[in-house]
């Protein structure tokens, strides 16, 4: 996957995340069901977002840096 390609599936998933999480909120608030569930659904994801956004992010600083050194 190139990077620009990976760069806005990240971004859709952020936002889907936070989506979940601010929905999740608002069905919390007015004692919807399922509120719960969005809200945990919604965490998940960005921290699975997150950990996979960091280690890509890793790997791209490392190739730069070996490519630095030659």
């Amino acid at each position: 996957m190139k990077s620009n390609q990976a760069d806005l599936l990240i971004k859709v998933l952020y936002s889907c995340a936070s989506a979940l999480i601010l929905l999740g909120a608002f069905f919390k608030l007015q004692h919807y069901p399922y509120g719960s569930q969005l809200l945990i659904t919604g965490s998940i994801l960005g921290i699975v977002m997150l950990i996979i956004d960091n280690t890509r992010l890793k790997n791209q600083l490392k190739k730069l840096q070996e490519q630095q050194k030659d």
